[in-house]
């Protein structure tokens, strides 16, 4: 007896394509004649089994009837499964549900590094924000600083300006001169 991945990798196609033949669904002649060959070569897997299928009801069928039927099917479900099952159910997750898993765990792994990086970016860019804005900061106190130095040397030459005045004041005086409408008179004043 061999398992369904045993065949499908004897007979080169997928294990679902092994199982339609083996339950009968349609495939293409190739894959159907290669499953075939592995299960001539390899032996048929011990599983499934033919599923029954129950006659419908009729409509004069008693409840006692009925009973019993529904009892018959629970037993034949509670019936020990076969062991190979527990092998089938191994490659089913081994081939299924493990790389699923290994995916979802790589694309949180890079979530994971994406949420490092992005803070790694909020925090750069925040620290670049706060040297702009000392930066900004810095270049205001040296304008307002050198305005306040330019303010206080025009201050001082206004002082000396001031001090300069009156002594200009104190030194000979200018004669004017004026020429009134009558003719030769000069005043001075």
């Amino acid at each position: 007896m061999a398992t369904i991945l045993e065949l499908a990798a004897y007979a080169d196609v997928s294990a679902e394509n092994v199982l339609r033949v083996v339950h009968g669904e349609p495939v293409s002649d190739d894959v159907e004649r290669r499953v075939y060959d592995a299960i001539e070569a390899l032996g048929a897997p011990p599983y499934p089994r033919q599923v029954e299928v129950l006659p419908a009801i009729a409509p004069g069928t008693g409840t006692d009837e009925l009973l019993e039927r529904v009892r018959l099917a629970s037993a034949e479900l509670e019936a020990p499964l076969p062991e190979e099952l527990g092998s089938a159910v191994s490659e089913a997750f081994r081939l299924e549900v493990r790389p699923v898993a290994q995916h979802v765990a790589e694309l949180g792994a890079l979530f994971e590094q994406m949420l490092v990086r992005i803070e790694e970016v909020a925090t750069s860019v925040e620290d670049e924000r706060r040297d702009r804005l000392q930066d900004v900061a810095l270049l205001t106190e040296l304008v307002t600083s050198g305005w306040r130095s330019v303010d206080r040397r025009l201050a001082r030459l206004e002082e000396l300006a001031a001090l300069l005045a009156p002594a200009q004041d104190s030194g000979p005086e200018a004669q004017l001169y004026r020429l009134d409408g009558a003719a030769g008179t000069t005043r001075t004043e």
